[in-house]
């Protein structure tokens, strides 16, 4: 690789990765013991039998929604190359499963420096950069899609509880975090040493038209993560609507972002119970249903990991260029 980073002392990972499942569990410990027992389990007796297997092919689509929203990122930052879909999904899927590891944190990381070629010589930095502007789009693909349902099918117990405010907020953190990218390299003759050399790496915006395609992209793949969560709520809550799902269930599963635990694991449990409690969904059947979903999760992390072994993530680098990485197709 190109470029190299400082690693973190192996005390400091061990630490990190005690903290991360010590408080994974706590959280957990805190949600069974305001649960009744008895009714989790008939929660998880009333699940269909299709709700786990129907929410992994949603979040395969999520995967594969977030490979082509990446296509058109890497488009839109002047990628003189973008790396074929198979192996953009490829990518999504292993780090998904690097995501899911405790401690780990370096899932996006992967993912950039792999695809480092579509930005030629020296890229690492800004195949990187690339994917911290595809989480930060998928932040303002959330906004924008909850923003809207709200607007069409209001939930003033949801309002009461996540102030619009913060929906703004966050939208004007997400688009000063891709200006910062965007102004990084005009900066670069000003920063001191190492900073402006960083700094100088960052890619440009030279495509407006293939950004904005991403962040329809991004609502589209917000809108698949809300059928995720809809796939195992909807048997144990027939009640709420799958509309209702569309603005919940992406801002639970946000948690995924909380790095104090395990991939956001109960943090996104706590998140659904609090959220479609709003609805008059029960602890227990909000509860069962976030757990068919960190199953669904762990099967989908599992695919990612074992096509890691059989696929190794080498073979893109071995290759030349011109053979590792095509240009996208006109249509995609």
């Amino acid at each position: 690789m190109d470029d190299t980073s400082e690693q973190p002392s192996p005390g400091r990972r061990r630490l990190w990765i005690a903290v991360q499942i010590v408080l994974t569990a706590a959280v957990f410990a805190y949600l069974f013991s305001i649960v009744d027992g008895p009714a989790l389990l008939a929660a998880f007796s009333r699940a269909a039998i299709w709700s786990v297997p129907s929410a992994v092919l949603a979040l395969l689509a999520v995967m594969c929604m977030g490979a082509l929203r990446w296509a058109w990122l890497i488009r839109a930052y002047g990628g003189a190359r973008v790396p074929p879909f198979l192996q953009l999904l490829h990518l999504q899927l292993v780090g998904l499963f690097v995501n899911l590891l405790p401690g780990a944190v370096g899932g996006d990381v992967v993912r950039g420096v792999v695809t480092r070629d579509a930005f030629g010589p020296g890229g690492t930095l800004a195949g990187v950069a690339v994917v911290f502007v595809e989480r930060v789009v998928g932040l303002m693909g959330l906004i924008l899609l909850v923003s809207g349902m709200l607007l069409l099918r209001p939930m003033p117990a949801l309002e009461d509880l996540l102030n619009r405010a913060v929906l703004w907020l966050g939208l004007l953190a997400a688009v000063t975090a891709i200006a910062g990218v965007a102004i990084g390299r005009r900066l670069a003759p000003y920063a001191p040493g190492r900073i402006g050399e960083l700094l100088a790496a960052l890619p440009s915006l030279r495509s407006p038209a293939a950004f904005a395609i991403a962040i329809l992209l991004s609502v589209a793949n917000q809108l698949l993560v809300g059928l995720v969560g809809h796939a195992a709520i909807g048997p144990l809550a027939p009640h709420v609507d799958v509309l209702d799902s569309l603005v919940l269930s992406p801002i639970a599963f946000a948690a995924v972002f909380f790095p104090l635990t395990v991939a956001g694991a109960g943090t996104r449990d706590a998140a659904m119970v609090l959220l479609y409690g709003t609805l008059a969904v029960s602890k227990e059947h909000a509860l069962g249903a976030s757990l068919q979903v960190l199953l669904t999760y762990l099967i989908v992390a599992g695919a990612g990991g074992l096509s890691a072994l059989v696929f190794p993530l080498s073979r893109y680098q071995e290759q030349p260029p011109s053979e590792a990485v095509v240009d996208a197709p006109k249509g995609e």
